[in-house]
C-alpha cells in the first residue's frame, strides 16, 4: 500500500546568473541547478536560471517536517541569501509537493517560525497537491 509523501524544494532563481555564485557564497551544494536556455527535451527550454535545494519524497503526514529539513540547512545563511537576491535581482521560493495516497492527507499548515523565516527571505510558497487514491 502506497503512503502519502512530501517533497520540499527551495529555489533561488532569476533571468541569468551563475549558480556557482550561490553555491560558493552559501557553501552548500545544490540538489540541482540549471541555466536559462538549456534544453530540457526537444522543443522545451529552461525559461530561467535556478539553484535548488530539495528533500527527497518522504512519507509524511506533516509538511513542516520536510520544510524544516530545508530550513535547518539554510537558516544560518539567511543574510547571504538576501544579499545574493538583491545583488543579482533574484527571487526565491519554497515548493511543497504533496502526493496523497489512500486519502491520507498531510497536515498542511505553516508554523510561526516557518512563516517568519519565509518572510525574512522575501520568499514565496507554492503548494502542488496531487491526489492519487
Amino acid at each position: 500500500m502506497d503512503k502519502s509523501n512530501v517533497k520540499v524544494e527551495f529555489s533561488i532563481y532569476g533571468d541569468k546568473f551563475d549558480p556557482n555564485i550561490i553555491t560558493n557564497t552559501m557553501q552548500i551544494t545544490p540538489t540541482r541547478s540549471w541555466i536559462k536556455g538549456e534544453v530540457i527535451r526537444e522543443g522545451l527550454i529552461r525559461k530561467e536560471t535556478c539553484w535548488e535545494l530539495a528533500t527527497e519524497y518522504e512519507e509524511s503526514l506533516d509538511i513542516n517536517e520536510q520544510i524544516n529539513k530545508i530550513r535547518n540547512l539554510i537558516k544560518n545563511k539567511r543574510n547571504q541569501i538576501v544579499k545574493v537576491k538583491d545583488t543579482y535581482n533574484l527571487e526565491c521560493k519554497f515548493d511543497v509537493v504533496i502526493n496523497i495516497e489512500n486519502n491520507e492527507i498531510p497536515a498542511m499548515y505553516l508554523d510561526k517560525e516557518i512563516i517568519k523565516f519565509i518572510y525574512e527571505l522575501g520568499a514565496e510558497v507554492d503548494f502542488d497537491l496531487y491526489v492519487y487514491s
